[in-house]
């Protein structure tokens, strides 16, 4: 059975973006996935960007997002987070979506690049993964 993924990438850091969106591809295309990207300006507008590709109706089978919130002087950081996990959690609720985040919420960029780098930690991999396997179980369940 063939698999469409949409990605959702929140480019406000490009380099970090670059590396997540590197792993997340190299995970989907070890599966024979299919994706399209989806470029937004930043993490806040992820779940507005979910919810119009949901509402368009476009055959996606998951949904990968991915993005990068660095912790700064101020409490937009704070809200930048949990607002972006609010409405993602929400819209996979809501509409019983395979969805893998690959956001990363942290302290500083030496953190960002651990994380992000598809040779270290590779958060796009594990989220496009993630966003796989729960497609596997909507499959199980016959939900799709």
């Amino acid at each position: 059975m063939s698999t469409n993924v949409l990605i959702i990438e929140a480019r406000f850091y490009d380099h970090l973006a670059d590396m997540l969106l590197d792993g997340a591809k190299q995970a989907l295309d070890a599966a024979g996935a299919t994706h399209e990207v989806l470029t937004i300006p930043g993490v806040l507008e992820i779940p507005a960007a979910l919810e119009y590709m949901v509402a368009s109706g476009k055959p996606y089978d998951a949904f990968v997002v991915l993005g990068t919130a660095i912790q700064g002087e101020s409490d937009h950081y704070g809200h930048v987070c949990t607002e972006s996990f609010r409405g993602c959690t929400d819209l996979s609720l809501r509409h019983h979506l395979a969805l893998g985040n690959g956001v990363l919420t942290v302290h500083n960029e030496a953190q960002a690049l651990k994380r992000a780098d598809p040779t270290r930690k590779n958060m796009g991999g594990q989220a496009a993964r993630a966003a796989l396997r729960m497609l596997e179980i909507k499959r199980e369940l016959q939900l799709t």
